[in-house]
């Protein structure tokens, strides 16, 4: 279990990181066509970790790899094929709460030209360990 003094502390404001815009293609929706065609999707990932050894540290060993997480996140979405953007959100948040530091992941899936008169549709969402 957690220090409960960092719980508190994250919950009172937080330190997050933010992977934005990740870009990748997968198979994503219920439509004929998107069964077989790879669509591009973007990801919005944010990770809610207690950065403070890392900023007092300046070491890499002490904060979140986020890198192995970007690629963690499209590996999911690639291997996966997907009928709704919320099992592919659902499968992102899984990925990333495998990781001990991360308390809480957000995670937007964008669905670019889902909609003949939307330029994209997104879900969003918030899960905790």
């Amino acid at each position: 279990m957690r220090d409960a003094r960092i719980l508190r502390a994250t919950e009172k404001g937080g330190d997050w990181i933010h992977l934005r815009r990740i870009q990748t293609t997968c198979i994503l929706g219920f439509h004929p066509i998107e069964r077989t065609t790879p669509r591009t999707v973007w990801f919005d990932v944010s990770l809610e970790i207690d950065m403070r050894r890392a900023g007092q540290s300046d070491k890499i060993g002490d904060t979140l790899n986020y890198e192995l997480v970007e690629g963690e996140v499209i590996a999911a979405a690639e291997k996966g094929s997907y009928f709704l953007a919320e099992a592919l959100a659902e499968r992102v948040a899984e990925v990333c709460l495998r990781h001990t530091q991360v308390i809480s992941v957000r995670v937007v899936v964008d669905k670019p030209g889902a909609l003949p008169h939307t330029e994209s549709i997104a879900v969003e969402i918030l899960r905790r360990r």
